[in-house]
């Protein structure tokens, strides 16, 4: 039985029009952006703002133990309410202040996350197109949320791919024959945009007895033409 063929191409990434999703307009999004050198915080709710003031003012607060009697009044002052209404325990205090004293910042921020949201919070780097373009994410820790940030990467910062799947008349021969629809994908490795093609088309990621003819972006050269090469 000969397969069925489905042709695509990936596109040049200059001309991506990343950022299509922005995680600021996202009213359920739980996902906290540190931002980096071309990126601003994404902090809905303003949990990293009051968090960083929290660490900032930790160490003045042991000289200046008159602003507060006690390190509980300290900490329920600087720290944002907690979601569920209660206020901070005398044991989330100790651990907090545990965490201040030894722990980075990074650690700071998870924990406050955690008695803030009742969500425990992991961080994870992100990265965008530019070398310098690093953010640090804080995510609560479930299921899905992995491929969730990857969306965020793939979608806010560029780091995703555009393909072009061809739905025109006749069999492309070469890379520029390609047309017809778009779609875009956080996936980088072949066989994961290939599979991807698969269910953009209506067929499941597996199917053998579907090809994907695959033509990958290379290169531009100097005069702007660009190349591409065939997947394997």
């Amino acid at each position: 039985m000969e397969k069925t063929k489905l042709y695509a191409v990936t596109r040049n990434p200059e001309f991506f029009d990343y950022q299509c999703y922005d995680i600021r307009d996202d009213d359920g999004n739980e996902v906290i952006i540190d931002g980096g050198r071309d990126f601003s915080d994404v902090d809905n709710k303003g949990y990293l703002k009051a968090i960083k003031q929290l660490i900032k003012e930790y160490g003045s607060y042991i000289f200046e133990t008159y602003y507060h009697n006690s390190i509980m009044a300290f900490l329920r002052d600087m720290l944002p309410k907690k979601e569920n209404g209660k206020r901070l325990s005398p044991l989330e205090a100790k651990w907090l202040k545990t965490i201040l004293y030894y722990g980075d910042e990074e650690d700071v921020i998870c924990s406050c996350l955690e008695i803030i949201t009742g969500k425990i919070y992991r961080c994870k780097g992100l990265r965008g197109y530019c070398q310098g373009d690093y953010v640090d994410a804080y995510y609560p820790v479930e299921d899905g949320i992995t491929q969730y940030l990857d969306y965020v990467e793939a979608w806010f910062f560029g780091t995703g791919t555009e393909v072009v799947i061809h739905d025109e008349d006749g069999e492309p021969t070469k890379a520029e024959d390609v047309s017809g629809f778009t779609f875009y994908t956080a996936s980088w490795k072949t066989e994961d945009i290939k599979a991807e093609v698969k269910e953009q088309c209506g067929y499941k990621r597996d199917d053998d007895n579907i090809e994907v003819i695959l033509w990958l972006y290379d290169k531009t050269r100097t005069i702007k033409i660009d190349e591409y090469k065939l997947a394997d």
